[in-house]
């Protein structure tokens, strides 16, 4: 039997793992901790709102427009909160609601094949994680790590003869998750290429399907098996081959922004973004390839 609703116990560790990071801090600073319990609260708020959505959904399916309006006023109410306590104004307020939609719903397309979304949210945590550690915000380090340990404890039951599926419950957690922390980098002053390098091949494939459809004049609301991750899945390679290759395509990106993080966006770390073209292209061309070779097989024999 597969339990459909392990983003509920993804959830459940991502809460303990915080609630013990902030009583920590409290321990340490005392009332002077508190004021930096708000975001973590606020990471811990938004998570469960998208999660309940996702809940919703698995449970009884939603409308699309419910569903995204939803999704919508909680992203534009926490890029609100989070431009009060900053110095960005309203179009940031726009922009980071919109991220906000797109990495949500990015991390609900994208699961759809065993152990993908649970090792592609291991190894973001940890890169933001390292990123926060060397920017010297302990907060966004471990915060990012419970996000990491949760996923990590998920994966074994979720890779093989998976034993448990995220559901909408768990990759909308997730994804409003990576949203909080990304946008908290992001106001802190850390490059944008250092942010979205763990999440370059998610949102490009998942982007790139959106276009394609919309040419095509496909609904894009309905149910479909296109994305390139699932074309290279439905070529021949198995769920956990499909997705230890993306995870290494993660990490080989985040390898690529640590010149950016080092020393800024300079010229001397230009020529590091040119080798993600590289690797978009051959995530693109690899289910072509493995179509073609299958085809040229099949003619021999």
């Amino acid at each position: 039997m597969t339990v459909r609703g392990g983003g509920i116990a993804v959830g459940c560790g991502i809460t303990a793992a915080t609630v013990v990071a902030m009583i920590w801090n409290l321990s340490e600073h005392g009332v002077f901790g508190i004021g930096s319990t708000l975001i973590p609260v606020a990471f811990l708020l938004l998570t469960w709102c998208y999660s309940t959505i996702g809940l919703n959904d698995d449970l009884d399916s939603l409308q699309p427009i419910g569903r995204l309006l939803g999704q919508v006023i909680l992203a534009l109410v926490f890029s609100a909160c989070i431009a009060i306590f900053s110095t960005h104004g309203i179009a940031h307020i726009l922009a980071f609601t919109i991220i906000g939609v797109s990495v949500v719903n990015a991390a609900n397309f994208v699961d759809g094949l065993n152990g993908y979304v649970a090792g592609w949210t291991i190894i973001t945590g940890a890169w933001f994680a390292f990123v926060g550690f060397w920017n010297g915000e302990n907060d966004v380090m471990l915060l990012s790590l419970a996000l990491t340990g949760a996923a990590a404890g998920f994966l074994p039951f979720n890779i093989g003869q998976a034993r448990a599926f995220l559901g909408d419950t768990g990759s909308y957690g997730i994804g409003a998750a990576v949203f909080v922390i990304a946008v908290w980098l992001f106001v802190l002053g850390v490059p944008i290429v250092v942010i979205i390098a763990p999440m370059i091949f998610v949102l490009f494939d998942v982007g790139l399907t959106l276009v394609l459809r919309l040419f095509r004049g496909e609904n894009i609301f309905l149910p479909h098996r296109q994305h390139i991750y699932q074309r290279i899945q439905q070529a021949g390679w198995t769920h956990g081959r499909v997705s230890l290759f993306h995870a290494a395509l993660c990490v080989l990106a985040c390898v690529l922004a640590i010149p950016t993080l080092l020393s800024g966006n300079v010229a001397t770390t230009y020529p590091a973004h040119v080798f993600w073209a590289g690797l978009l292209a051959l995530y693109v061309l690899l289910p072509l390839w493995l179509r073609k070779r299958d085809d040229a097989g099949t003619v021999l024999t």
